[in-house]
């Protein structure tokens, strides 16, 4: 094994010597700025190893044990890593994540230029550390030269909050997982017509207070991890309706069979009720003031029974009020259909994932047609050369089942009911094997603004539902995020995905033991 950290570095080259990580040894950095991660990199290794690292700031003494030196300042070698592609999640120029590791007998120095890349270096030496050789009360972590530099500058993950309620602790320990795999965006999926997760929801405690979303917030940016709002409108809006039955015109009722025969009562927002835009106005003031993220997902997705010329007009105008409200407006693919203009965003999800052999041939054809709208959506967005968030259903959604043999027998039904099955199951391979820069196609590389996972919860019964779809599917979206196309084969990043079970088992994650995998 080359090493087990994932995403994969730009460069990881072996070294001589091994570095004994005791209890004493220090966590020496510098500059104030990088103490919170150094004190959770404390806490992580004590949870994972059961040893008590000292951070501290100030240099290391002369005569002190050997210990891990942090340093923000990244040196020539640092200096030369190419800064990422694409949309900051945060604003701005994208937050700098470089870092580099040298690991020798007698010290770890981490070198980054600014508290980003510190977090994302001591993430790299959590994952060692959880692989390392263990003997004479130390983790032996190996010689190497590590440098590393995300490829993409928005990695994330689209979570569905609105069909299943998760705890504000559940909500976190999803953070914590994005932050183990360097990914940097938390999309939350909110509203649908299931429900309404926003303050002013049902009070039976399945909708967030805004202590609790602006609590989640802080949490996440304190592990460098933007949250990013989603309000699902003009369609996926029964839940709303139920909350403002004024919005309900008559005409704006739809009755939606899904393929899987499952009736169910949708709507849109009707643009020429005077109700609408007051309530949908109220709603996006109050969502702009708990994220405090310059963006502002509109949906826009699966307008279903909704004349173009209102959907249009609805979407143009909902752009206008997120500008006003100081926000970018984000939207699915479909979005495009009411024009684009240069500060829009699309995000591109429907990419023909292969269906379920039970599905019957006219709800494939229905299928296919709306294929064929979403290939020309995406073709809108490249002709106007707006940025686009990558999210292909066949690669990049995790409630796809899986097709692998469980290596667990206990697990051999699992996939049918965590899984939506609508879709063909796809192995953990084909699962990884794609290339974002070619999502849109041949030559428009230059177009990928960052690369987002999704998980929805149509069939999720609880938290452990969620964390088998997630595992071990996500370490390889992130790998595809962060790392250079070259730096992993499948067979590589599999090996490598062997040793996070531990992680993942000290973190009580439920994941999916597929039998082409040697977990360690």
């Amino acid at each position: 094994m080359s090493h087990p950290v994932i995403p994969a570095p730009v460069r990881f080259d072996p070294a001589a010597g091994r570095f004994a990580l005791r209890a004493d040894t220090p966590v020496a950095y510098d500059a104030a700025g990088v103490a919170p991660a150094a004190e959770r990199f404390g806490a992580e290794i004590e949870r994972r190893t059961g040893l008590r690292v000292t951070p501290r700031a100030g240099r290391p003494g002369p005569d002190g044990p050997p210990a891990i030196r942090i340093e923000l300042a990244l040196g020539d070698e640092g200096a030369s890593l190419r800064a990422p592609q694409g949309l900051s999640p945060a604003g701005g120029a994208p937050a700098d994540e470089r870092y580099s590791l040298a690991i020798e007998a007698g010290q770890v120095v981490l070198r980054a230029a600014g508290p980003a890349g510190v977090a994302r270096g001591l993430t790299t030496l959590v994952q060692l550390a959880a692989a390392g050789d263990r003997g004479d009360g130390a983790i032996w972590l190996p010689g190497a030269r590590i440098l590393d530099t995300p490829r993409y500058a928005w990695r994330g993950l689209s979570l569905d909050l609105a069909r299943r309620f998760f705890t504000p602790g559940e909500v976190r320990r999803v953070i914590d997982l994005l932050a183990l795999y360097k990914l940097n965006v938390l999309h939350l999926h909110l509203t649908d017509d299931q429900g309404w997760r926003l303050p002013g929801g049902r009070a039976d405690g399945s909708s967030y207070s805004a202590a609790d979303l602006r609590a989640l917030v802080a949490y996440a940016a304190d592990r460098f991890v933007t949250v990013i709002p989603e309000v699902d409108t003009p369609g996926h809006v029964s839940a709303l309706m139920r909350i403002h039955p004024e919005l309900i015109t008559g005409r704006n009722a739809v009755e939606h069979v899904p393929p899987s025969g499952d009736r169910y009562h949708t709507g849109w927002l009707d643009p020429e009720l005077p109700a609408t835009f007051g309530v949908v106005r109220d709603v996006l003031t109050e969502v702009a003031g708990l994220f405090p993220g310059p963006y502002l997902h509109i949906g826009g997705d699966e307008p279903w029974g909704m004349p173009h010329d209102l959907y249009a007009s609805y979407v143009g105008r909902l752009r206008r009020l997120v500008r006003t409200l100081g926000k970018r407006p984000l939207g699915w693919q479909e979005s495009a259909r009411a024009g684009l203009g240069p500060d829009d965003i699309v995000q591109y999800w429907l990419s023909g994932t292969p269906v379920a052999a039970w599905v019957p041939a006219e709800v494939r054809a229905k299928l296919d047609a709306d294929l064929a709208l979403g290939h020309r959506d995406v073709e809108t967005a490249v002709q106007a050369s707006v940025p686009v968030i990558v999210s292909p259903q066949r690669h990049c959604y995790l409630d796809v089942p899986y097709a692998d043999p469980p290596a667990d027998p206990a697990q051999a039904d699992r996939p049918g009911r965590a899984g939506q099955r609508l879709y063909a199951p796809m192995t953990l391979a084909s699962s990884f094997g794609w290339e974002p820069a070619e999502a849109l196609g041949p030559g428009r590389a230059a177009q990928v603004a960052g690369v987002e996972a999704a998980v929805w919860a149509e069939t999720i019964s609880g938290f452990g539902d969620l964390a088998f779809l997630l595992l071990p599917r996500l370490p390889g979206l992130a790998h595809k995020a962060w790392s250079d196309p070259r730096a992993a084969s499948w067979t590589e990043h599999r090996d490598r995905l062997a040793w996070h079970a531990r992680l993942w088992a000290q973190d009580d994650l439920e994941y999916f033991r597929a039998a082409t995998v040697d977990w360690r």
